[in-house]
Formats: C-alpha cells, sequence, structure tokens
C-alpha cells in the first residue's frame, strides 16, 4: 500500500489540474503517465471541447473568448414591449422576448417557427390556456385522383371549427367532380381557373352557370348549395381550383356525402334497372368504387356558353340563382380608409345561402380589421397576405396567431379578436365565414364611443377628450 502511495499522490496532483483542458503541465505528472502507460488515462474535464467525441448537456458552455452575441441570440424586441410581433432578422426564431427565455438548446423545426413567431416570443398580453386555432391546408393529406386531388380540414384537424369544416379541390381541364349531394349545405369559392355547375331543386327546376376564378384583376365567384340538393361541378379548359366550405365541422362522419355511383353500385341492379327502364345489360359499366373525380370523354362547351348544354326542363329553372357574382357587388369601403370589405347572406343580397354568412375581406398594407366579436363562430381562410390576430376567449385568457397563405382558423362564438396586416407593402385578402343566414359583427369603437363616457373613462381610465375622438360608425378597417 505504502509502495503505491507517491502512485496515488501523483494521480491526486492529476486531479487538481483538471481545470485545464489538457494533461497538467506538470513534469513529474507528464513522467508518471509516460511510465504508465495505458493503465492510467488523464481526466481532461475542464472543457467539453476537449472532449473526443462531442457529448449533449442541459446547460451551454463557451469558449473565454467566444463574444457574448455569440452566446445568446439578441432579444426578439426594441423597447419598450408592447406587444409588437418579435423580430429576430435573419436568425431563426428563439423562445427569448424582453429578457426571458432562453435559445433552443436541442433542436427545433425553424421554418415552422418563422411561420408561427408568436407561438414562439408571444407578446406579454398572451395568457391562461387557449386551445390551437389555426390549421394550415398544407398540413392536410392530398388525395391524389385521376383528374384532380382534394385535401380537407375537418374538426379531427382543427376541433374548435364545429360548425364548419373545408376542402381545397383541383379538377384538370375537363375533368369532374362526380354528381352527389350532402346532407349539409355546401359553399365555394372560386380559387383560380373556370368552371361549370349544375343542379336541380326540390321541385325539378335545373339550374346551370358558369364560375370562374379572380381573373384579369376581378373578384371571383362564390356558389352555395343547399342540404340535399345534387349537383355536380366541371372544370373548363384552363381548369379548376375551389375552396369548399361545408356547415358540419364533422364533415367526413357516415351519412354526409352520397354520391350517386356508389348508391348505384350498392343497390341490386335488378332494381336500378326497373327505376330507370332500361335493361341491366345497359348498366354493366356503373362503377363499383366511386371515383370521386373522373375526366370527361368529350370537352364541354367553352366558359360562357354554358347554355348549349343545358337540358330542357318543363319545371323551368330554380328561381333563385345558386350563384353570387363578387365583381357584381360594390365595396363597402372602411370609413376611415384602410380597406374594403364584400358581405354575402341570404338576408340581404344572396337569398339561397340561408345557412352560410361570408364577406371577402380586403386589409391594405399595415391595415387592421378592427376589435370586433361576432355571434356566431367565425372561420377564416387566407387567400393572400401575412397576418397576425389575437384570441381573447374571456377569463384573462389570450393568444396570438400569425397566418400565411392557405391557412385556416376559427374564432369561436363571442371571442373578441382582430385580424392585423404584417406587411407594409402587400395587401392582406381572406375570407371570413359565419353558419348564419345573416352577417352580424360588433365593433369594440363603436360600443365605447356610444356609451356614457364617463363611464368609460372611469372603466379605462382615459381622459373623457380621449373617449370623444372614437368613431361612432363602425369602422371595420382602420388604416
Amino acid at each position: 500500500m505504502l509502495s503505491r502511495l507517491p502512485h496515488l499522490l501523483l494521480a491526486g496532483l492529476a486531479l487538481a489540474g483538471a481545470v485545464s483542458a489538457t494533461p497538467s503541465a506538470d513534469e513529474e505528472v507528464r513522467a508518471f503517465f509516460a511510465r504508465e502507460g495505458a493503465a492510467i488515462r488523464p481526466l481532461n474535464i475542464g472543457r467539453r471541447s476537449a472532449a473526443s467525441s462531442q457529448t449533449r448537456h442541459l446547460r451551454p458552455t463557451y469558449d473565454d473568448e467566444m463574444p457574448a452575441v455569440k452566446r445568446w441570440k439578441r432579444d426578439s424586441i426594441t423597447p419598450p414591449d408592447v406587444g409588437q410581433i418579435a423580430d429576430f432578422g435573419d436568425q431563426d426564431p428563439q423562445p427569448i422576448r424582453d429578457g426571458n427565455g432562453g435559445t433552443f438548446l436541442a433542436t427545433s423545426n425553424h421554418e415552422i417557427d418563422k411561420q408561427n413567431v408568436d407561438n414562439v416570443a408571444a407578446p406579454p398580453t398572451d395568457a391562461g390556456t387557449v386551445p390551437n386555432l389555426k390549421w394550415s391546408m398544407s398540413l392536410s393529406h392530398t388525395r391524389l385522383l385521376n383528374g384532380g386531388w382534394v385535401r380537407e380540414q375537418t374538426i379531427t384537424d382543427l376541433p374548435p371549427s364545429k360548425d364548419l369544416a373545408a376542402a381545397e379541390i383541383r379538377l384538370s381541364p375537363n375533368a369532374y367532380r362526380e354528381l352527389h349531394w350532402h346532407r349539409v349545405a355546401e359553399w365555394g369559392y372560386i380559387l383560380n381557373g373556370t368552371g361549370r355547375i349544375t343542379a336541380i331543386d326540390d321541385s325539378g327546376r335545373s339550374y346551370t352557370s358558369d364560375i370562374k376564378g379572380p381573373l384579369n384583376g376581378t373578384d371571383a365567384d362564390i356558389y352555395y348549395f343547399p342540404p340535399g340538393v345534387p349537383h355536380s361541378i366541371q372544370a373548363l379548359d384552363q381548369g379548376l381550383e375551389i375552396l369548399l366550405i361545408f356547415t358540419d365541422g364533422n364533415f367526413d362522419a357516415t351519412g354526409t356525402t352520397f354520391m350517386l355511383s356508389d348508391w348505384l353500385a350498392h343497390t341490386p341492379l335488378e332494381i336500378v334497372a326497373q327505376n330507370f327502364g332500361v335493361n341491366t345489360s345497359v348498366l354493366s359499366g356503373i362503377p363499383q368504387k366511386d371515383p370521386y373525380i373522373l375526366q370527361s370523354t368529350v370537352p364541354p362547351a367553352p366558359y360562357g356558353h354554358g347554355g348549349e348544354q343545358t337540358v330542357s326542363d318543363p319545371n323551368g329553372n330554380v328561381p333563385s340563382p345558386y350563384v353570387f357574382h363578387l365583381d357584381q357587388q360594390e365595396k363597402k369601403v372602411a370609413p376611415g380608409g384602410g380597406g374594403w370589405v364584400k358581405i354575402q347572406d341570404s338576408a340581404t343580397n344572396f337569398p339561397v345561402s340561408t345557412m352560410l354568412a361570408s364577406a371577402l375581406v380586403y386589409v391594405e398594407p399595415n391595415g387592421l380589421r378592427e376589435l370586433h366579436w361576432h355571434t356566431n363562430d367565425e372561420w377564416l381562410y387566407i387567400i393572400s397576405g401575412n397576418a397576425r390576430a389575437t384570441a381573447f376567449p374571456g377569463g384573462s385568457s389570450a393568444r396570438t396567431f400569425d397566418f400565411q397563405p392557405g391557412d385556416t382558423a376559427v374564432f369561436p362564438v363571442s371571442y373578441g379578436h382582430y385580424i392585423k396586416n404584417l406587411s407594409p407593402t402587400e395587401p392582406l385578402i381572406y375570407l371570413e365565414l359565419f353558419k348564419a343566414p345573416k352577417f352580424v359583427d360588433f365593433s369594440a369603437t363603436q360600443w365605447l364611443a356610444l356609451m356614457p363616457r364617463q363611464v368609460v373613462a372611469d372603466l379605462l381610465k382615459v381622459p373623457i377628450s380621449v373617449i370623444e375622438t372614437f368613431a361612432k360608425e363602425k369602422q371595420l378597417i382602420v388604416s
């Protein structure tokens, strides 16, 4: 034991020198390791950078010469912090705001973080637990079909969206969405291209109309089919892409959509033949699996010539059109500037659309869809531009979301919110939809302007002279 004491003392000296990134510079220690060879290994624990393999720890260490700006990302907010969106410049967003938080030490999907900065570094006004109210159509599974594709957003994707579900559908030139009907109402906004819809009502009156997207700077068409109305959609020579809205968030539930070919394929053939008054041999080509989308065997008449395909109907035509041409509607310009809206509902200008009210909203650069709320869930879809919104569900809770084209969201009934255009140069264009016969919203500014001023002053602790500047007319959009 005593003979090993010098060795133990030397090993102790080696440990005492572990504050260095290399073995101790002491000559006796070096001589000790030279004699013992591989029997004893030095402990280099001063710095992780001296290790032969990189290790992962919960706390970072840095070289002494590394400047502080490299050790931590700069703060995302230039004081004062008034809730502005965090700005990380050309760096990846980090969970840092106003001196709080810290950088990611593990991995993060920075591309998603860049699109959702308010998820990473939320404003200090965000509080409580608010469920996710946003869904991107780019996250939806896309079904590829012979003649197009479709992708959906249903209640399984966005659970708070109980009233409405959505789908984007693409039809290649001349392709059909097959003959079908729904238990719920269907509303469509033409995202691009041209097409033709056909339908009959419960009195057997037929309807045919051509539809178009926002061509040559004009606004798109929308359409509405009441529950149960059988219809078809066909793309014309440009192809067709549509945003579809349905008045039930659980749209994929059995008993919601009914395909004609699927029905006939699951009905005894002799019954189908007897129903149509034909021989069973004539019906041998009925698809045994509904195609959903199918190619046309003969090109349809071009856009604007839908009447050439219309079948003479002894019952006449549908009295209330299923199509609404947005380019024929006047804009409702915001009183103070900042943009405009076009509202469609059965109470004012689109009589057939008894279950869906809608608005096309145009917000100028840096503009704001004012603080407001609705008496029904609001479902929105971003057509173009980038936006920010904070949802207030009451109970001292709030959550802020960021939006890009193709994103959808829902603000449940009575949630206070706004929509802010984040771009200083580009407009924000989006849709608001409601499962309701009439478009209804309440303006926070108008409410306060029309209340007794002392009541508002006492609550908000602002001078009456400030309250007197509040607009008594609903602003809709603020520049």
